[in-house]
């Protein structure tokens, strides 16, 4: 049987607390900053095969990311592949990490230490896909407390899960009829994440509450920012100043998506409104992810979402 270790560290990401041993994000993904452990991780063996320059990378970052098992658990793919496997995990985790707060986080090198009996085998790869804040800023920490990591484990499990089991996860057809509402929001979201200008990142934002609360082209953006602002109201949200805040999400979409101009005045405002829709969107998946039965009512039958807010609108 051959024995596996798994060495990461997420760029950008601070952890505030010190955690003693190593927490759980998901099975066979830890995270520790605990020095003793660290210092076994980043032994001799790991510090001359990465090399000078990796290696300070990871002993200066704020925490290392790790996995120890043996070969069974990704039934005998080899090293390469089963770090494949174990980065498309951290890549998971890195998407669902929006769900607690906006961020910036990459994963730009891990790790794969395969060893049976005196042979040890070693594998690099990345996560190639650069992300930056709604702001559009890169480069930037963000600080999670462990309380923090703790809801992240949470959400992480309850959202892969669910999605798994309505073939809406990574390895199903985005466009398919069966995809669920939440599922393809979440898929805008992540192109927003990983797009570097504010205004496109609205652009995908709005996608994701089209995802959301469309079910129609006609009169969308006026049916939609009603639908938001009535959905919101009962969460402690002005809904005039909704309805308002929408639309004007949708006057950069419209300009972004027809490839027109954006006038001098407001494109100093374009990276705060991005954030303010970020935050509305973030608001929005957890109210809906958090509740089974709102839950219900987005991924249900088209018939009865549009009858679940035609009567919230007219009995309001």
């Amino acid at each position: 049987m051959k024995k596996l270790r798994m060495i990461a560290t997420f760029r950008y990401l601070n952890i505030s607390d010190n955690i003693k041993g190593g927490f759980t994000l998901m099975p066979l993904v830890n995270i520790t900053n605990d020095p003793e452990i660290i210092k076994d991780i980043l032994n001799q063996e790991f510090i001359t095969t990465a090399g000078t320059i990796e290696s300070s990378h990871f002993k200066d970052a704020n925490h290392i990311i790790y996995s120890e098992c043996d070969d069974t658990f990704f039934q005998g793919l080899g090293s390469q592949k089963a770090l494949a496997v174990w980065l498309h995990w951290l890549g998971m985790l890195i998407k669902d990490a929006w769900l607690i707060k906006d961020h910036a986080i990459e994963c730009d090198i891990a790790y794969c230490n395969m060893k049976s009996g005196i042979v040890s085998e070693w594998s690099n790869n990345s996560i190639r896909l650069s992300s930056s804040f709604s702001s559009g800023v890169k480069f930037k920490e963000v600080t999670f407390s462990l309380s923090e990591l703790a809801e992240l484990e949470e959400k992480s499990f309850k959202l892969q899960s669910y999605l798994h089991q309505k073939s809406s996860s990574t390895f199903n057809e985005f466009v398919d009829k069966q995809f669920s509402r939440t599922g393809r929001a979440l898929r805008f979201i992540s192109a927003a994440r990983t797009e570097c200008h504010p205004a496109i990142k609205i652009s995908h934002y709005c996608s994701a509450l089209e995802s959301l609360f469309s079910t129609d082209s006609s009169e969308l953006v006026h049916k939609l920012s009603e639908r938001i602002a009535i959905f919101l109201k009962d969460y402690g949200y002005d809904p005039c100043d909704i309805f308002d805040e929408i639309k004007s999400f949708y006057g950069i979409r419209s300009k972004v998506t027809h490839g027109d101009s954006i006038q001098p005045k407001k494109i100093d405002k374009i990276p705060n409104l991005s954030v303010r829709c970020d935050e509305l969107t973030r608001v929005i998946l957890n109210i809906i992810l958090n509740n089974d039965e709102v839950l219900k009512v987005f991924d249900g039958k088209k018939d009865d979402f549009e009858k679940h807010f035609k009567n919230i609108l007219l009995n309001s």
